[in-house]
């Protein structure tokens, strides 16, 4: 990469040697890149990020590239995203009708991602090293369930909680389950992957399992009451 510097945890734990083996095929990488916002950002995704060589794990694209097949293939009846049915059904249909500019960036560190809305700016979603090189596969596509939230105006309305690992009194929490936010559909959508997720293995289902918790346990003002 041309100005970032990173190292590549083991993808194995990841889960990247996994699905890598399945999105090295024309006909998928061309389906995600027109449907989950890369389509007019090629210069967002050049110049190391993977663009010229979009199989290569190691790289940006091809490890967002896997979070975008976890999202489209992980229900049992995929082709089927209706609204009525589980969030793992219908959350690549939300992502993509909410999420139509993605953006490759090294970032400053102090984020894994960030959504931007509003009149007069370019409604965009960046996505930063942590967000590659930080979180497994089910974590990515949790944020981009998560920003994909943002982008259909639903901010953070609250401060995190006592004891959260994001800080206690900090602001990006949600107020409740029942606010509806990008922390519980990051967290709704974990949980239906872990207990319902197809096409994975158990490894990926326990490590969503694991991160729902970890969303339940710190991202809200009014702790939820559940556990995954």
């Amino acid at each position: 990469m041309v100005t970032c510097t990173y190292t590549v945890p083991d993808k194995s734990a990841s889960g990247d040697n996994y699905y890598g083996q399945f999105i090295c095929n024309q006909d998928i990488i061309d389906y995600f890149w027109a449907v989950y916002g890369f389509n007019g950002n090629k210069e967002y995704w050049d110049d190391g990020f993977g663009w010229h060589d979009a199989c290569n794990t190691n790289l940006p694209l091809a490890r967002t590239f896997n979070a975008c097949y976890l999202l489209t293939y992980s229900a049992q009846d995929y082709e089927n995203e209706s609204w009525d049915g589980p969030m793992l059904n219908w959350a690549r249909r939300y992502v993509r009708n909410n999420i139509d500019d993605l953006r490759s960036l090294c970032g400053d560190g102090s984020a894994i991602a960030t959504s931007t809305k509003g009149e007069c700016v370019n409604d965009r979603v960046e996505l930063y090293l942590g967000f590659f090189f930080t979180k497994s596969v089910p974590g990515r596509a949790e944020t981009l369930v998560h920003e994909s939230r943002h982008q259909g105006c639903y901010g953070h309305n609250a401060d995190f909680p006592s004891g959260s690992i994001y800080g206690e009194g900090n602001s990006g929490a949600d107020s409740s389950w029942d606010y509806n936010g990008a922390w519980m559909y990051a967290a709704l959508y974990l949980w239906w992957f872990a207990y319902e997720g197809a096409r994975t293995t158990s490894a990926m289902r326990e490590l969503a399992r694991q991160r729902g918790n970890i969303v339940i346990d710190n991202c809200f003002a009014t702790h939820p009451g559940y556990s995954i």
